[in-house]
């Protein structure tokens, strides 16, 4: 017997990066899986050889698992948190962690009540290039960290207004239920840009958002800056490009600076007396492999609570939606002690 027993809730697209990682680690393995979807979740439990939980109470009243994992659609977080933590699993719940800050809050007090751990899945800081950054900066490489340039840009196809096909059907595409890009594709990099800056201190945006240029369609980009307590400036920018691909990460220190495009690096370091850049390969460990360990280590009692815990999905989510809200406003989103101040309830539903 593994010493944490896994329930798998929701068998959808992202259950494949959790199978790996539960394969990966010696002390983990899945005992049931659950998905509304019945061929969905036999279809996981085939990949697992776990059971299939027809009901979610009874699988999480099993005192044969301690853990769950949640990767259901953003809406539906709270709610399972909740159960689970009431059920006196730990959890380990998929980003964005919740469409608004009160929802955030109820699941951090869901799982304090309970004594239970919580994570959120913010797997992109434990990845290659991004894992390697956070650790030359920690010790020094580039000096204290002033400024950067955090871009997610995608490239999209020349799309015409009159041959725009209808926006399929599905959750993903209805800002209402992810909170929009920054919150379902970008909160990666969010997260990242405060592992490496710190408390938010304001933020201001703009959006260009989808509109008829010459008869074709152009894509959808947010770009926001963002001001640290500390005193750094970044510009972060997400969406989509018309066939020019600019993904690209840079960060500038006191004492130096780094740069790369790809998660896997290598990294460009630029060291203040070195006279050539110096290239750093990355370590190429499954992000999500460590993201579980960095749980287990908080529930086995080896730290006190992961980083991806649920003040910092929190705190990430905070800064996505005053992404949003300095948009709306045409004034910038001040934060206090690292927390956003927004209209109690605020919630992302148009862009």
């Amino acid at each position: 017997m593994s010493a944490h027993r896994i329930g798998l809730i929701g068998c959808g697209g992202i259950a494949s990066a959790w199978i790996r990682a539960v394969a990966e680690h010696d002390d983990c393995e899945f005992d049931w899986v659950f998905d509304l979807d019945a061929d969905a979740a036999a279809r996981r439990a085939e990949e697992t050889s776990a059971t299939v939980a027809t009901d979610l109470a009874s699988g999480l009243a099993s005192a044969d698992i301690d853990m769950v994992v949640i990767g259901t659609p953003t809406s539906s977080h709270p709610g399972l948190v909740a159960q689970a933590a009431a059920a006196g699993k730990h959890v380990m719940c998929e980003k964005p962690m919740a469409l608004g800050l009160d929802d955030c809050q109820a699941m951090i007090d869901a799982c304090a009540t309970a004594g239970v751990q919580l994570a959120i899945g913010h797997s992109l800081r434990f990845w290659g290039a991004f894992l390697k950054s956070r650790r030359l900066i920690a010790d020094g490489a580039i000096g204290t960290p002033v400024s950067g340039s955090i871009d997610r840009l995608g490239s999209a196809k020349a799309r015409q207004e009159d041959t725009a096909a209808a926006t399929p059907d599905h959750w993903r595409n209805d800002p209402a239920n992810t909170g929009g890009h920054a919150l379902e594709g970008f909160i990666h990099e969010l997260d990242f840009t405060r592992c490496v800056f710190g408390d938010v201190a304001a933020v201001s945006c703009e959006i260009g958002e989808e509109r008829v240029v010459e008869g074709y369609v152009s894509p959808q980009i947010i770009q926001g800056v963002v001001t640290f307590a500390q005193g750094a400036v970044v510009t972060t920018r997400t969406g989509s490009t018309v066939g020019v691909p600019t993904r690209g990460y840079w960060i500038a220190g006191s004492e130096g600076g780094l740069r790369f495009d790809g998660w896997g690096g290598p990294i460009e370091l630029y060291r203040r007396d070195a006279d050539e850049v110096e290239h750093v390969e990355c370590e190429q460990v499954y992000a999500y492999h460590l993201e579980l360990e960095d749980l287990t280590d908080a529930i086995d009692g080896h730290k006190e609570r992961p980083e991806n815990d649920g003040i910092n999905g929190l705190r990430n989510i905070g800064l996505g939606l005053a992404l949003y809200r300095a948009y709306e406003t045409g004034a910038r989103v001040n934060f206090t002690d690292g927390l956003a101040d927004l209209p109690e309830g605020y919630r992302n539903t148009k862009y």
